[in-house]
């Protein structure tokens, strides 16, 4: 009986140091926030682009919203959309302006004319 009382606490023990490494990842909070568009998305209009500190995001885009999780991982946000999309982000300047690479592709920045830049909203504007 002791034996198994011991093996079931290893395993549970186990479950646990998993569950929290799993858990453990880049710190979402210095990209947290509301950013918006430099410039019109394709010729339309600005993007709102909305990441909140528990890994949920918007995208809104002409009235049509698309939401997301996101993560950080290298200094670079992964957006994840339920299609199954990825989208890799680069921050720069402290994660006041990203650059989304729009291309679906895997490059170490983002090629000209196929990325959306953002900038950070202040708060209230």
């Amino acid at each position: 009986m002791k034996k198994n009382s011991l093996k079931v606490t290893a395993v549970l023990g186990l479950i646990m140091v998993g569950l929290v490494l799993g858990g453990c990842g880049e710190s979402r909070s210095q990209f947290a926030g509301t950013y918006k568009s430099v410039e019109p998305f394709a010729g339309k209009d600005y993007v709102a682009l909305d990441l909140q500190e528990d890994g949920k995001g918007t995208w809104v885009l002409a009235g049509k919203t698309v939401e997301f999780t996101w993560m950080v991982n290298d200094g670079k946000i992964f957006i994840y959309t339920k299609p199954g999309a990825i989208l890799v982000v680069t921050p720069t300047e402290g994660g006041n302006m990203l650059s989304a690479d729009m291309t679906g592709d895997w490059h170490p920045g983002c090629p000209p004319g196929s990325c959306v830049a953002f900038k950070r909203v202040k708060d209230g504007g």
